[in-house]
């Protein structure tokens, strides 16, 4: 928790903004921001957790500082197509087949 506290007031501060401002965008009571920033707050819903990270415009990853460990940092993106892996199918129902023309066979 401690993490997100120190995240949170980072990237508050980086915006200029004060606990109000980011209370009112974020739609959470003003103290809320004010407890966690000072570690006084114990308890985190993941509801609030989102709100603020989409007030602040980053992902709940980066307040909460999932992927600083390099041991635990996702990987390189994958190959695409043309460095010769299979395309990723499709989601969705498929397409119906053209139909074929009178007196063509296959």
């Amino acid at each position: 928790m401690d993490i997100f506290c120190e995240r949170l007031k980072e990237h508050r501060e980086r915006l200029g903004w004060t606990q109000s401002e980011l209370a009112r965008r974020a739609e959470v009571p003003s103290p809320v921001i004010s407890r966690l920033e000072s570690g006084a707050r114990v308890g985190l819903t993941l509801d609030v957790a989102r709100r603020l990270a989409r007030a602040l415009g980053v992902g709940l990853d980066a307040l909460a500082g999932t992927w600083d460990d390099a041991a635990h940092a996702p990987t390189a993106a994958a190959p695409t197509a043309a460095e010769g892996t299979a395309p990723t199918r499709r989601r969705g129902r498929p397409r119906k087949a053209a139909p074929v023309p009178a007196g063509a066979h296959g």
